[in-house]
């Protein structure tokens, strides 16, 4: 079970609020409550995170959720899909797809451009102001990168993200929004990926897009495709047998694993931002969360289900992801 973050869950209803709706009652229809997001590292589970965005777009019958000055009606992000999954391939599609929303709104432009061995979607909202925590314009983003993701069936790689503010404080979530490096501070909002992969064919069926219209915006939610990141091997490794409790292997014997030295390990997982450590605790936490919070296990059990060998430490480190103790955290849920 993955999780979202409470910044993301909390700045998702700020549109729906601007416009005098209530949001307390959508985060209790979904199962989230309120006073969990005042919380600076709670998360939500990824089911509620979709079925939030489900209940804005049809609170407000507005598939840009209230970011934007003109309402896009329910419906597009459908008939686009559909109609991108007869292309060639990808470039056709994803020219396609953003000449269609650049004919019926002039709120947000974007563009899909190719130079030399690069590719690039530029992304410009008319009225940024309306999305001050660049919520939306962070979601749009994801849609672009993971749909051509998920309609080739190819984790497509993005060599960098140019963003227009500065660095913000759920910056760490971008490791996972946007893999790769990202430049904060720019002139545009873009994309940037090898221009090779816009040759890639489109491999969905009418009944796989179907589904995942159903579903949306859950599969959005992760990058579809062969996932060849080291962090992604390293998870696989720890998590794939789904054993119980976890083991974590020491950073030699993981090393040796993995046929590569330490010293290499380390550097190859710095350059994906990331570390052992961060890793092991990602983890931990979203294992711990699903066991305290969907399983209501005792506190006890999950400590040593998530591979700790005393209460105490687990508590320390769960006070250290969340900001609460086991306990606290599920005074909330």
């Amino acid at each position: 079970m993955a999780t979202i973050s409470r910044h993301h869950a909390a700045a998702a209803t700020r549109g729906l609020v601007a416009k005098g709706f209530d949001s307390d009652s959508l985060y209790r229809r979904v199962g989230i409550n309120p006073k969990l997001l005042d919380i600076p590292h709670a998360r939500v589970g990824e089911h509620q995170m979709t079925q939030l965005i489900q209940l804005i777009w049809d609170t407000l019958e507005d598939e840009f959720m209230g970011f934007t000055a003109t309402p896009c009606k329910s419906g597009a992000f459908s008939f686009m899909t559909h109609a991108i999954r007869q292309c060639s391939n990808l470039r056709e599609a994803l020219r396609m797809g953003t000449r269609f929303y650049n004919l019926f709104t002039e709120d947000i432009r974007t563009d899909l451009r190719a130079e030399g061995d690069e590719a690039s979607i530029t992304i410009r909202f008319s009225q940024p102001e309306l999305d001050p925590d660049h919520f939306y314009l962070e979601f749009w983003m994801v849609i672009w990168h993971r749909l051509a993701s998920w309609i080739t069936g190819v984790r497509i790689p993005l060599l960098y993200t140019r963003l227009s503010y500065n660095e913000p404080g759920h910056a760490t979530e971008l490791n996972y929004l946007f893999p790769g490096l990202r430049h904060f501070g720019q002139e545009r909002n873009q994309l940037v990926f090898p221009a090779e992969f816009l040759q890639l064919p489109l491999v969905r069926s009418k009944s796989d897009v179907d589904q995942f219209l159903i579903h949306s915006p859950f599969d959005l939610l992760t990058i579809p495709g062969d996932d060849k990141s080291l962090r992604h091997h390293i998870t696989h490794l720890i998590t794939g047998s789904q054993a119980l409790p976890l083991e974590f292997p020491g950073i030699a014997d993981l090393a040796g694993r993995l046929n590569i030295s330490p010293q290499t390990l380390h550097r190859r997982l710095q350059q994906e931002g990331t570390s052992y450590q961060r890793i092991k605790d990602n983890i931990r936490r979203d294992l711990a969360l699903t066991k305290l919070v969907r399983d209501k296990l005792p506190v006890n059990e999950v400590s040593a289900l998530v591979g700790f060998s005393e209460p105490r430490s687990f508590t320390r480190a769960f006070r250290h992801w969340t900001g609460l103790s086991p306990r606290e955290y599920c005074r909330f849920v």
